[in-house]
């Protein structure tokens, strides 16, 4: 799998993404520091929270507008991407993306520099 497929909540439509030129994986940490009576500061993890940022040279405009029409649902996305340890999934919050240039390629109206960010709702140990 090269290419990003997001869902609604309910999984009725989808956005298939073109093939992505760089996708970064990682996770954000997730802990609570509170700081004691005697000025210890005290740090509670609580987990991790995967994160997946995907980045193309170009996107056609549809593309992008179909994106955006399904991100104003709102909520949680079931999201289906490429990962070191094989292709992945899984309910994330998405972030609408950035855009650098608006152009033309081959006749068709695209979105330059394109980035979207996500972030899984799960927390893992």
């Amino acid at each position: 799998m090269d290419k990003i497929t997001i869902y609604d909540s309910a999984m009725t439509q989808s956005v298939t993404m073109p093939r992505v030129k760089k996708i970064i994986v990682g996770a954000k940490e997730l802990s609570k520091t509170i700081t004691m009576a005697s000025g210890k500061i005290v740090k509670d993890m609580i987990g991790y929270r995967a994160s997946v940022v995907a980045q193309w040279d170009w996107l056609p405009a549809e593309t992008v507008s179909a994106l955006a029409v399904l991100l104003h649902g709102g909520g949680f996305f079931y999201v289906e991407y490429p990962s070191p340890s094989g292709d992945a999934s899984g309910m994330y919050e998405i972030d609408y993306p950035s855009m650098q240039v608006f152009g033309f390629k081959n006749g068709t109206a695209v979105w330059h520099d394109v980035k979207l960010s996500m972030t899984a709702q799960e927390v893992s140990a």
